[in-house]
């Protein structure tokens, strides 16, 4: 079979809308040795009296919606039965080494949604399509269906452990939904206006925080509420058909604008460049004009910081004021700026023309990245064996040595980690002898402070 992907997971589910659901299928041709012997297995599930009328259709249960597209070759294509992937909604979730809570879902196209009242009770799985909706064999009555994604309808989610991640042409330790060359573009552009790469990635991991880096982002509470996807919604203010994108609260754009006289202000730069309202270096023009006139000390600070932390800071108390700014999610969206600051501060000086970067310390950052967020991992830690620890190129004790750092250390960590033969290795920070080292410890031996 070919390599399986998100990308090929979302396809075949959304090739299954409007299909049965039968308990305890993956994707069999419905017929009379089938439903008898389901029947048999699963009497309960059994009870209706419309199962002969759907005799030769593909069928699935919620589950059997991952494994009908695992073992099968196409989306009509018999499936052939594996048993090391033969897994509950609660074995997926079990089985995935990237996953968390739903209030940390980045909305990457081809992860598994479920629902249940713990992670050792999941009830059931979807397959987030990546535009706004969730494909999953929902029951007996609705069958294979697409429903508008909620993120109060659901409690976790997770990477698919036997499914490539292929939504990213650079995957990062951030789930990022936009593209390798949209990312960097962003970077580029605000480095040229700002100069300063701890203020652009202090406002870039607000940024993603908001809208995961996507110009045409609506809010997705209100592709629900208007029943529109990102497109559509983006589409009808473009043509006009859609009048009311400065009066309807939605969040929309890479700074999620909501506000009617920042939304009205957008629309009209929008107009004024003959560009989509869902252009993103329209949207990166306003930003910054919208900055310049308005937020003046924002962006004075911006240009001048010192750390992520304070131009995340900044960014989130006196720009985007969320409801919640309190202290999880200033580590959790400086974590986000570190990331490209990581990533991209190294490269800064050919941004643009006379820029150069603002870090005078000597880097060595990890190649490998990491997989994993848990924000209940943030902080700072201190190395405790009295021989030290040993920060590495990934995680793993295979893994190249960056740096010995001796015992009492302090590091950072921003909540990223990668499990390695069940053990969480932390994608630490540290400057030790002048030295920035970005890179993984294994966390039995770190101590949180």
């Amino acid at each position: 079979m070919a390599t399986k992907t998100n990308a090929g997971l979302v396809a075949y589910a959304k090739a299954q809308v409007g299909l049965p659901y039968w308990y305890g299928t993956y994707g069999q041709t419905a017929n009379a040795s089938l439903l008898s012997a389901k029947k048999k297995q699963y009497p309960d599930y059994y009870t209706a009296d419309d199962f002969k009328s759907q005799y030769g259709k593909r069928v699935h249960d919620c589950s059997g919606l991952i494994k009908g597209y695992l073992w099968s070759d196409s989306a009509t294509s018999t499936p052939t039965y594996k048993s090391s992937q033969d897994k509950s909604a609660t074995g997926l979730y079990t089985a995935a080494t990237m996953k968390d809570k739903i209030s940390t879902f980045p909305k990457t196209a081809g992860l598994l949604v479920f629902r249940g009242t713990s992670t050792s009770n999941i009830t059931h799985v979807g397959v987030y399509g990546g535009d706004g909706y969730v494909y999953e064999a929902k029951n007996h009555a609705s069958g294979v269906c697409k429903t508008a994604y909620k993120q109060s309808d659901w409690n976790y989610w997770a990477q698919c452990s036997y499914i490539t991640d292929d939504t990213a042409a650079d995957v990062t330790s951030l789930a990022v939904q936009t593209t390798a060359a949209d990312e960097k573009t962003i970077w580029d552009y605000l480095y040229g206006k700002i100069g300063n790469a701890y203020g652009v990635a202090g406002l870039m991991g607000n940024l993603y925080a908001e809208s995961a880096l996507i110009a045409n982002n609506l809010e997705n509470t209100y592709n629900t509420k208007l029943d529109m996807t990102d497109k559509e919604y983006t589409d009808a203010v473009d043509s006009g058909s859609y009048t009311a994108f400065s009066s309807d609260s939605a969040g929309y754009g890479l700074a999620q604008w909501t506000y009617s006289t920042r939304k009205k202000a957008l629309l009209e730069y929008a107009v004024a460049q003959k560009a989509s309202v869902g252009s993103l270096s329209m949207q990166l023009a306003f930003l910054y004009k919208e900055m310049s006139e308005s937020y003046g000390a924002v962006l004075d600070t911006l240009k001048n910081a010192t750390s992520v932390l304070q131009a995340s800071n900044i960014v989130l108390t006196k720009y985007e004021i969320p409801a919640d700014t309190g202290t999880s999610v200033q580590t959790k969206r400086a974590g986000y700026g570190q990331t490209y600051y990581d990533k991209y501060a190294g490269i800064s000086s050919s941004a643009s023309s006379g820029s150069t970067s603002t870090s005078t310390v000597t880097e060595k950052t990890a190649t490998d990245p990491a997989k994993s967020f848990s924000e209940s991992l943030a902080g700072t830690y201190k190395v405790s064996p009295s021989s030290g620890v040993n920060v590495r190129n990934g995680a793993g004790t295979g893994k190249s040595i960056l740096v010995a750092l001796p015992k009492d250390t302090k590091v950072q960590n921003y909540g990223y980690y990668t499990s390695a033969s069940g053990v969480k290795w932390l994608y630490i920070q540290v400057t030790y002898n002048n030295i920035k080292y970005t890179g993984f410890c294994c966390g039995t031996y770190l101590k949180k402070q």
